[in-house]
This record gives structure tokens, sequence and C-alpha cells, in this order.
């Protein structure tokens, strides 16, 4: 808070400043002025929270610096300082809305009273300020979101209208907003505001999703050129923001229709990442459906042609492109099905491939990316390490294949053993043991014992997962015991390797 204290007597304005402790009332910033006009001339810049001044003074006297000081700081309170109590004086400070008259000679007992009421109408004011305009920007928000959700009830649309200021009878166009590089949600915001705020035009703000936002502005059909233009400009407000363009409308009640095609149009930014720039210059195109069959024909190719699964996922994903319009949650969920179909095909490539440690991550990942590019380059490295797991697995026969990929699914099984593996490939565990060390060179057991340690330290380079938490995921009955056999075999403690390990 700031305060400016002005008296053309120095002692009792270095006085005040040194004998009352005014970070306790809140009160971090003070100037001094030596005479009215000095304290004129200091408000047009500091623009005091409180002014205390003394009425006496030279070249402009408190009463009249008052006056021009309410001209340009309205919020200014004021407290007056004087040694002449005279009536005149008192109805001046009156009329000029003043917080409190202290006497001279100072007591500074008084002094603090003043300023602490002082201080109560300037943080009464704040509260009700904040109040008010958090309530008018989640009314805004309320209002922006029921109008994109077609809420028919006219009336009340009308009614929140006209109690936040957006006009009811005029032209509307919306855009999407897409900032792909936004990294605290809400930062556009205020960016946006401030490049429409002297425009004079009406607009409404709000986040439909992570980093998007939808935009509506209220104007005339003599400035819908004008309003598109700067929407293309607002592509400059930050770096990676692109803008998808509704239509323009003169029914409010038809802005839902607007906003759907201003969502489709920025979503096609997700496909080209080369424009900023998406609209529909003629009719509204329709809207192309994915082949039903291509989660099947994915599976055959995983299956039997694996080598050529990267190839054919590109075709897919350049056709995908360059036919026209799909929906970005379409694509997303098949993009994620195949994710899944890999993982569960061998289930380490979520921790060497792609550095996540559950599905839940993964599809997680695919649905926050910007751009189907980015979705492409998590693919290439899980097809890359799924063909390499292939080709270091395709020197077993396809029972050793099946064992270990048993292992893998259910190690986080603490009472795995080599007895459940044999029922489940319909062999006597002492035979398929047999055969799996015949080809690894390792025991079933110890296989899984390596897999377990492995696993954990891939996991424990992640210090975001509570140890526990991996003793558990790798199949060790609890802490303690994972603690151990870790130790015993890599001489240290899971809490030290990841000391050593984790930067």
């Amino acid at each position: 808070m700031r305060l400016l204290i002005a008296d053309d007597e120095d002692y009792a304005r270095e006085g005040l400043i040194t004998s009352i402790s005014w970070d306790k009332y809140g009160i971090d910033e003070i100037m001094q002025a030596r005479d009215g006009r000095e304290a004129l001339t200091i408000s047009t810049w500091f623009r005091p929270d409180i002014v205390l001044t003394d009425i006496r003074m030279p070249k402009l006297n408190g009463l009249e610096f008052a006056e021009r000081l309410i001209r340009q700081c309205p919020d200014s309170k004021l407290l007056f300082m004087s040694g002449y109590l005279e009536i005149e004086y008192l109805k001046k400070a009156i009329s000029l809305d003043a917080v409190e008259f202290v006497e001279k000679p100072i007591e500074l007992e008084k002094v603090e009273g003043a300023v602490k009421k002082a201080v109560d109408f300037v943080r009464e004011k704040e509260r009700h300020e904040k109040k008010e305009g958090q309530w008018q920007r989640l009314e805004r928000q309320r209002l922006l979101n029921m109008l994109r959700l077609k809420t028919q009830d006219k009336a009340l649309l009308e009614k929140i209208c006209r109690e936040v200021g957006f006009p009811t009878d005029t032209a509307y166009f919306s855009a999407v907003l897409w900032a792909k590089k936004e990294e605290v949600p809400g930062q556009l915001e205020p960016l946006v505001f401030s490049f429409w705020q002297e425009s004079g035009i009406p607009i409404l703000l709000t986040m439909v999703d992570r980093g998007k936002y939808l935009f509506l502005a209220a104007c005339g059909k003599y400035r819908m050129r004008m309003v598109r233009a700067e929407c293309r400009k607002m592509t400059e407000l930050q770096e990676g923001l692109c803008i998808g363009m509704g239509f323009e409308t003169d029914n409010l009640m038809a802005v839902s229709q607007s906003c759907e095609i201003a969502l489709l149009n920025a979503e096609q930014s997700f496909f080209d990442s080369s424009r900023t720039v998406f609209e529909i210059e003629d009719e509204i195109p329709k809207m192309k459906k994915l082949n039903p069959g291509l989660y099947a024909e994915f599976v055959g190719m995983i299956k039997e042609k694996p080598e050529q699964v990267d190839g054919w996922l590109h075709r897919l994903v350049t056709e995908i492109c360059s036919e026209g319009f799909y929906r970005q949650e379409d694509i997303i969920m098949l993009l994620s099905a195949f994710a899944r179909l890999l993982v569960r095909e061998k289930s380490a490539l979520l921790l060497s491939a792609a550095d996540m440690d559950t599905e839940e991550e993964l599809d997680s990942c695919i649905r926050e990316a910007v751009s189907i590019d980015e979705v492409m380059k998590l693919f290439e490295r899980m097809l890359d390490a799924f063909l390499a797991r292939l080709e270091n697995e395709s020197r077993f026969s396809r029972l050793v294949r099946d064992t270990i990929s048993y292992i893998e699914q259910h190690c986080s099984e603490a009472e795995l053993s080599v007895s459940d593996i044999a029922e489940d490939m319909h062999f006597s565990a002492a035979h398929l043991n047999v055969l799996f060390r015949k080809e690894t060179g390792v025991t079933i057991k110890q296989y899984i014992c390596d897999y377990r340690l492995d696993l954990s330290k891939k996991l424990l380079r992640n210090p975001h997962i509570r140890i526990v938490e991996i003793a558990e995921r790798c199949g060790y009955s609890n802490g303690n015991y994972f603690a151990k056999v870790f130790r015993s075999t890599e001489g240290m403690t899971p809490v030290e390797y990841r000391k050593k390990y984790v930067t």
C-alpha cells in the first residue's frame, strides 16, 4: 500500500516516518512532499492509496491540493492535519470525503488510529472490487458456456447479458484460440482482453479445454470485417497460438452453431501445424468417419507383418491429414487404441520407448499432444522398440516367447511361480523349465528375478514414484524385502540407487 505525507515542516514529516511502524498496516511505499504543488506532482505517478496532508502549506494548501487530487486519484483516502480547527476547514474536509481530521500538535496514537481507519477503507474497497470483478468474470464465462451448449432459456440468457453488460441485439462472431505452448492454464486470458480493450467491442472468453479458449465478440455488421481481421492478428499474441474461425450471426440463440464450427476449425491445426488461421470459406464440410475395420487391420499387421506397421501407419496418417475434416477426438481414440495394443503385446515398451509407467500415462500423453506429428514421433519410438524386441526374441521358440510375455504381464503378482506359468502353457513345471533354460541359459525363476530387478531400476529413475509402489509393481511382497534383494544384487539400497542416478 502506498502513502504520501505532505507537510511543509521537515521535522514533522520525518518524525511521522520514523516513529510509526508502517509495515504493520501494510504500507510499504512512502513518499514525502514539502508543499501542495509538489504533492500533486508526485501523486500523478505515485498514485497513493492514502494521503496524510497538512492543511496550511505554501504554493497550494492542503484543501486545494486535495480538490485536485481527487480528480486524478479518486480512490485515494484523505487524512487532514491542522492546528486550526476552523469550521470552514472542517466543512471543506467533509465535502472532500476525508477519512479523518487530526489536530496538531500531533499525537502518534491518533495518527495511527486515523491511518488504520484509512487502511480499512482501502482494503474493504479492494475486497469489494475483487469480489465484484470475480463475479463478473465468472458470470461472463457462464454466459458463454450457456451459449455454446445451446441453452434455450432466452429470458435467462438476456438477463445475464444485461447483468454483465453484453449486447443482446447485435451481430456476433466466435472463434476458438488454441494456445499450444501454454504452460500455465489461463495465461492467454489477460493478453486477449488487453488486445481488445481499446476497440470498445464487448467480448466474452472462456477456456473449454486444455489450452483452448472460446471467444465471442459482439459488434455491428459494419464492424465484422474489422473483427475478423483482428482475430487473425490474435495469433501473434503468443508463440504457438492458432485460431479457428466461426461464422457471423445476428441471432444470439445461433451462437452455439458458430462456436461448434470455430472449434472444428481450430482442431484442424492438429493435422496441419504449418498454418495458424483456420476458417471455412464457403459451405460447412461434411465430417468424415474413420473406417471401423482399421483396428482389426492394425491387429493383423502386428501379428503377421510387424515390419510393415510403420509404413502402414504413416500412409494412414497422411491420408487422414489430406482428405479433409476429421474430429480430433476420433483420431486420438484410434491412435490410443493402437498404442495400448503395442504395450499389451510388449509391456516393456512403456519404459524403454515411451519413458512412461502406465497405460493411463500413455493415453494422457497422446490426448495432450498438440499435433499429429507429435503423436507419430511417439509411435516411431514405440515401433522401433517393438521391432527390436521381436528381433531379440526371434531366436527363441514360440513357447519361450509366450513364457517371457506371460512373465512381463504378471510380474507384479508377488506369488507368481513356475507352476502358474506352466499351467497356462499346458506343460509340466519341470518340462517347461528345462526347455526355457535350454534356450535362454537361465531358469524361469532366475528370469523372473532378473526381470523384476531390471524393471525396478527403470522405475527408480522416476523420482515421482514411491519406492513402496515400485516394490508392489515389481512383485516384491513388501518394501523391506525389495530393499534386501536390491542391495544384495546392486550393492546399494533403492534409495541410494535413486540418489545416484536421478539428478
